[in-house]
């Protein structure tokens, strides 16, 4: 059952969704055409090609369909408004790339009406798979039953994980949950899993997770035949509780298993390209578009208000620990206090255009330099001065770790309110927390949401700004 409704399911999704979207690019069509707008006919009879190319390659980068050991539906509804917006903007570019009548195009009852409907769609059809998911057990004769044998805090997180996404297999829970035995040597351990296999067979249990301390596990093979013989899948899951109380990150290095303290998703290099090009793509932008006529414009008063640059340079901390020149826009009378010392609210050291400056993140536009030579990146944790760098390490055990990407012109931290002056180490902490889990959850999308989040809290405001 696991497999086969499961792949049923999936395939089912993915051809309705197809199917709705060339709909929505008939819809279009037949609009378009009664507006007599004056559309390059050769242009308007790509849009169905162009429809399935661009689903087609939304589905894919966010694994929609996806045939995973477990279903979860809340990644399934995330990943379909991912894979749909996104096709609606590489849709949307086609259109500003070769055709003229792009303003009117945003207002015409063609796009409005193809819009509607698809969000439609989207809208009404993961309600309706939604239902369809909690039925599908009741539909099934014979289940797919799994369970767990082994009663410790990892068995139970385990529990709780394939509980909440059991909508294609039978959970029955942890076998030996009420049991008061506890194992004191290898013999034990090995008679006690014996029997709970061998009874795990009459009660028809198809896959068998057995978690248990690396100890306890002496002969993985004379189980692994036992469970084969009793024609049931045995799966086992070393239990480091004990000796930790963080999670790990596992993976496989040939024959080799691998124990990690994170998953970084910028340790893949597609992951990495896929950053660099919306780095350079970004910056490109605002250097042509902003910073050619914003430099010029700001050199000029920040000139007339001091003497000095009018950039800021300063070393910085960088990716893997290495130092890099970091530009700002000047915002300090020059040679006046320690250059090292934090900016504070009300600081005597910056200057009328500064405070404007600062109070707008404007200082910071010239950091898009930094992201176009390779020394920063659009969104990361903020690089902080060497000496910062030093102090908090000492003070920070895993302080080190947000420097295992580039820093970012902004940052998960930024727009969670974490900016500006760090007056006891706690507010440190809890900026590093939020760096690490910025690393630990890197996603493109996570970059052009902060960039959003970005220009609304500028606009409304940063208490912590100055």
């Amino acid at each position: 059952m696991r497999n086969r409704h499961k792949f049923t399911f999936i395939i089912c999704c993915a051809i309705t969704d197809m199917i709705a979207m060339i709909i929505g690019t008939v819809l279009f069509l037949n609009f378009a055409n009664q507006e007599n707008t004056g559309w390059n006919g050769l242009f308007l009879d790509k849009m169905i090609p162009i429809t399935i190319l661009s689903w087609l390659f939304s589905v894919s980068y966010f694994q929609l369909y996806k045939i995973d050991v477990l279903f979860n539906l809340e990644h399934f509804f995330r990943n379909s408004w991912r894979a749909f917006f996104t096709q609606r903007v590489l849709w949307h570019i086609y259109i500003f790339i070769f055709q003229d009548n792009v303003l009117y195009f945003f207002g015409s009852k063609a796009n409005l009406f193809q819009l509607s409907f698809l969000l439609s769609y989207f809208l009404m059809s993961r309600i309706l798979f939604t239902l369809v998911i909690g039925q599908i057990k009741g539909w099934v004769f014979k289940r797919y039953t799994v369970a767990i044998w082994g009663f410790n805090k990892t068995s139970i997180e385990l529990a709780s994980h394939l509980e909440a996404n059991s909508f294609f297999i039978h959970f029955v829970g942890i076998l030996n949950e009420n049991s008061p035995e506890e194992y004191t040597s290898n013999e034990d351990f090995s008679l006690a899993l014996y029997q709970s296999i061998h009874n795990a067979s009459k009660e028809n249990i198809n896959e068998l997770y057995i978690v248990s301390k690396p100890d306890f596990i002496s002969d993985l093979n004379y189980f692994f035949e036992l469970g084969d013989k009793y024609c049931m899948r045995l799966k086992f899951i070393p239990d480091f509780s004990s000796i930790s109380k963080k999670h790990f990150n596992s993976s496989h290095l040939n024959n080799f298993h691998v124990i990690k303290p994170r998953f970084e998703p910028l340790q893949n290099a597609y992951n990495r390209l896929v950053k660099r090009i919306f780095d350079l793509a970004f910056s490109s932008l605002v250097i042509v578009f902003v910073l050619s006529w914003l430099y010029p414009l700001l050199a000029i008063l920040i000139k007339r208000q001091s003497k000095g640059p009018v950039l800021f340079k300063q070393m910085r901390t960088g990716k893997k620990n290495e130092p890099f020149w970091c530009y700002k826009f000047r915002s300090m009378y020059t040679n006046v206090g320690d250059e090292s010392e934090q900016a504070k609210k009300e600081d005597s050291r910056v200057t009328p255009i500064g405070k404007f400056l600062r109070r707008t993140s404007l200082d910071e536009m010239p950091q898009f330099f930094n992201v176009l030579m390779g020394k920063m990146s659009i969104v990361g944790p903020r690089p902080h001065m060497l000496k910062h760098t030093t102090d908090y390490n000492g003070h920070i055990n895993n302080f080190m770790v947000r420097h295992f990407v580039k820093p970012g012109i902004t940052g998960l931290a930024q727009v969670s309110g974490l900016r500006g002056e760090t007056k006891r180490v706690v507010d440190m902490k809890r900026r590093v927390t939020t760096d690490i889990q910025y690393v630990q959850n890197w996603s493109l999308i996570t970059d052009i949401k902060i960039c959003f989040l970005t220009v609304l809290v500028t606009l409304k405001g940063d208490k912590n700004a100055f």
